[in-house]
C-alpha cells in the first residue's frame, strides 16, 4: 500500500463513524459560498501543477477550522517534497528551512491552522513509514497549539530518521512546557549535527536553568554550527554559570561561534569577561571585534548602574 493510501485509511479509522465525521466538520455549518470555495480548494489539491498545490493549502489553511473537511487531503500531500516557492501562509520562519518551501511543508502550515482538529491525524502520520510525511507532521504539530502536541513532539524526537528528530526539536521549542527540557538535553548528544543544532536553539529558548551544563559542554561540539547556536542559545539564559566557557569559546576557531560568544557575554554583563573580551576587540575578524567592542559596553554600562544604585554615605 503506497503511503499516502496508508495516511488517508489511518484518518478514516480515527474519524470512525458518520457522526463522529459531522463533530469535524461536513459543511453543515459553512455558508455556501464556503463551501464551494472549499470543494474548490480541496480538488486543486489534487492538481498536477505544484504551485496550485501549494497555493490550494495555504489558502485551505487561511479558512481555519472551516477547512477541517480538507485534513485527509492535506495529511496525504505531507508526503509531497516537490519544492515550490516560499510561501508565507501565517506561519513563522524557523532554521529547519530554507528559502524555498516544499508542498508538503505549506500542507503542514494548513494543517496547524486549522488547529486541534488535526493533532489526531497528525499523530497518526508519525507511526507510517514515509518520513517526508514524518517530519511535515512533526513540523505541523511544533505550530499547533495544543497540549497533546507536547507529548507528541518528545516520541518524534526518538524518531529513526534525523529530518524528523531535528524537525520534532524545534517544535519542542515552540513549547513552553516543562517536560520539553530533558528531551532537548538528551537531543544535545544526538549523532547528526543538525538534530543537535536544533535542540540547542530549542534550549535556549526554553530557558530552564537545568540547560546551561548541557550547553555549556556543547561549546565543544565538533561542529561548529551546533557550538555557534549552542553559545547563542547560553545568551538567553540569565544564569551566569556559563561565563567561563563562554570566555573560552571567544577563542573558537570558528569565527560565527566567536561572534555569538561575544554577543552571549555581553547580555550576561557579568565583569569577569572583560579582559576575554578586550583581547577579542583585536581578533582578526571585523564581526567579533565588533561585537566584542559592543559586550565590553553592556557590562560597563551594567557596573556604573550598579554603582549609582549603591546608597551616598
Amino acid at each position: 500500500m503506497k503511503s499516502s493510501a496508508m495516511i488517508l485509511l489511518l484518518f478514516c479509522l480515527i474519524i470512525g463513524s458518520a457522526a463522529t465525521i459531522r463533530v469535524i466538520g461536513s459543511g453543515a455549518n459553512i455558508p455556501a459560498d464556503s463551501q464551494s470555495d472549499l470543494a474548490r480548494l480541496i480538488e486543486s489539491l489534487k492538481s498536477p501543477n505544484a504551485e496550485e498545490r501549494a497555493s490550494a493549502a495555504c489558502k485551505l489553511g487561511e479558512m481555519a477550522e472551516s477547512a477541517a473537511p480538507a485534513i485527509p487531503n492535506l495529511i496525504n500531500l505531507l508526503s509531497d517534497e516537490t519544492r515550490v516557492g516560499a510561501y508565507d501562509c501565517g506561519r513563522k520562519r524557523n532554521s529547519v528551512q530554507s528559502d524555498e518551501d516544499t508542498v508538503g511543508r505549506i500542507a503542514g502550515v494548513a494543517l496547524a491552522r486549522i488547529g486541534p482538529l488535526a493533532v489526531d491525524p497528525l499523530a497518526l502520520v508519525l507511526k507510517t513509514q514515509d518520513l517526508a510525511a514524518r517530519k511535515n507532521a512533526a513540523f505541523a504539530l511544533g505550530l499547533l497549539k495544543d497540549d497533546r502536541t507536547v507529548g507528541l513532539l518528545i516520541a518524534a524526537i526518538t524518531d529513526s530518521a534525523g529530518p524528523v528528530r531535528a524537525q520534532a526539536a524545534w517544535g519542542l521549542g515552540l513549547k513552553r512546557d516543562p517536560r520539553v527540557v530533558e528531551p532537548l538535553i538528551n537531543a544535545l548528544k544526538d549523532p547528526e549535527w543538525e538534530v543537535r543544532e536544533q535542540a540547542a536553539w530549542a534550549s535556549g529558548l526554553s530557558g530552564n536553568r537545568d540547560s546551561v551544563g548541557p550547553l555549556s559542554a556543547a561549546l565543544t561540539d565538533s561542529h561548529a554550527r551546533v557550538r555557534s547556536q549552542a553559545a547563542w542559545a547560553l545568551g538567553l539564559q540569565g544564569n551566569k554559570d556559563s561565563v567561563e566557557p563562554l570566555m573560552v569559546a571567544l577563542k573558537d576557531s570558528d569565527v560565527e561561534v566567536r561572534t555569538q560568544a561575544a554577543w552571549a557575554l555581553g547580555l550576561k554583563g557579568d565583569y569577569r569577561a572583560v579582559d576575554a573580551l578586550s583581547a577579542a576587540t583585536r581578533d582578526d575578524n571585523n564581526h567579533v571585534r565588533k561585537q566584542a567592542t559592543w559586550a565590553l559596553g553592556m557590562i560597563m554600562m551594567r557596573d556604573s548602574r550598579a554603582a549609582n544604585m549603591k546608597p551616598k554615605d
